[in-house]
């Protein structure tokens, strides 16, 4: 009998990565299937710089760079990466190589957190993470807009990788160079400050020296100057987008209140300041406990749910970043047994909605895009339902949020191993 249900677990098992690996390739075509909607705008940007200098036109006029608006509106470091393929005249050849290269680093970041994440048993850990990152839906939405999100993925998952050897120099770095691709990783330095982590704050601004130096040289003064000090004031005081491809909590208060715009910004960021207080809180308390190094991870990962619910415009595609707190709590619920039933239901309830595509319109566009998305490749569900599961996708975060807070709010006091401090991490230098 113990036999027979060691071999059907194991065809089970088997079964859920061949129809995961099956829906992860038909997803990825899919994908660019349709052409891409975002990275040419980018490209093309590059490339009117490379031959007038002129990286942010009309940079005093801030509805040029209003929310969703197709222009180039990242730091100008992620411009000097895309300045060596605008002299390639095949457009569509440096397309494809970049879904390439971003279905590489994302398979590369999975597997880095499978690893740094990984308990003394990894087995079920292991299956369960590889289904769940072959079926993540974020992932194939930034890959049909090519966002840098895949990027952002890989530099935290370099972090977690540091947290787990405890390496501190690299979690600044990987930090720093997130926040000048696309400025919201900057949030992630409220985890180093908590944690004092003053080695990682160190290397984060070194590396932010260095990039910045080297933007400075590469795309120049007068351009770097128009980002920071009229294009990026204009994107903090953008408001919200009452748009469905939008899950930020400022868009639900606008949509489900009745709110104005301005006063539903308001309101998520007093709450966004309270979810990252009660966050460094959590840091501090936990590390006034002898627990383990696991536990560092987690609260690294507690700040990412809370880094996307302080923005007023969190698109789809930037959930693709859910993945490494989702897997840390997976970590979590397959190697604590008094935590895995609430804990799995909890996965549960914050995984479901993102295995939902979010259509690019409603389906009477007739736009290839805007069709219902086979859920998991495999049926179309009823387009009504679809997107209510869309719909909820604003919850996972919060979800995700809430239960890692009660994990380490839990976690009992374990005897840290020889090594290392009290918080999971190296002890100070005597």
């Amino acid at each position: 009998m113990l036999e027979w249900r060691r071999s059907s677990a194991r065809a089970l098992a088997l079964g859920l990565l061949a129809v995961s690996s099956v829906h992860f390739a038909v997803s990825v075509h899919r994908a660019g299937a349709f052409g891409v909607v975002d990275f040419p705008i980018f490209l093309e940007r590059a490339r009117v710089f490379r031959d007038t200098g002129v990286l942010y036109p009309a940079a005093e006029d801030p509805a040029v760079y209003a929310p969703a608006a197709a222009v180039y509106k990242f730091p100008p470091p992620y411009a000097m990466l895309l300045l060596p393929f605008t002299t390639r005249a095949d457009e569509h050849r440096v397309l494809s190589g970049h879904r390439v290269v971003q279905v590489a680093a994302y398979l590369l970041a999975v597997g880095l957190l499978l690893h740094a994440l990984a308990p003394r048993r990894p087995s079920a850990f292991w299956l369960l993470g590889l289904a769940l990152a072959l079926n993540f839906e974020p992932f194939f939405e930034t890959l049909w807009r090519l966002q840098i999100e895949t990027g952002l993925l890989l530099l935290l998952a370099i972090g977690v990788v540091a947290l787990a050897r405890e390496r501190d120099g690299p979690l600044g770095a990987a930090i720093a160079a997130g926040a000048l691709l696309k400025i919201y990783p900057a949030v992630l330095a409220a985890y180093l400050v908590a944690g004092r982590r003053w080695r990682a704050l160190a290397a984060l601004a070194v590396t932010a020296a260095l990039i910045g130096v080297s933007s400075w040289i590469v795309i120049g003064g007068a351009e770097n100057r128009s980002y920071w000090l009229r294009v990026f004031p204009a994107l903090l005081a953008e408001l919200p987008a009452a748009t469905t491809e939008n899950v930020s909590p400022a868009r639900y208060l606008q949509t489900l209140s009745g709110l104005g715009p301005a006063t539903a910004k308001r309101a998520a960021t007093i709450l966004a300041g309270c979810l990252l207080v009660v966050s460094a809180w959590a840091v501090r308390w936990r590390a006034g406990r002898s627990t383990s190094a696991a536990h560092a991870r987690l609260a690294f990962a507690l700040f990412v749910p809370a880094m996307l619910l302080s923005m007023p415009n969190g698109w789809v595609n930037y959930q693709l970043l859910l993945l490494v707190p989702l897997l840390a709590l997976l970590a979590h619920a397959t190697s604590e047994s008094r935590d895995r039933t609430w804990v799995g239901w909890t996965i549960g309830a914050a995984v479901v909605p993102l295995l939902f595509y979010q259509p690019c319109a409603p389906p009477e566009q007739g736009w290839p895009c805007a069709a219902t998305p086979p859920f998991l490749g495999l049926v179309e569900l009823p387009r009504a339902i679809h997107d209510a599961f869309v719909a909820l996708r604003g919850l996972s975060a919060p979800i995700v949020w809430v239960a890692l807070l009660a994990v380490i709010v839990r976690s009992r006091a374990v005897p840290s191993r020889e090594g290392e401090g009290g918080d999971g991490t190296a002890p100070p230098p005597r």
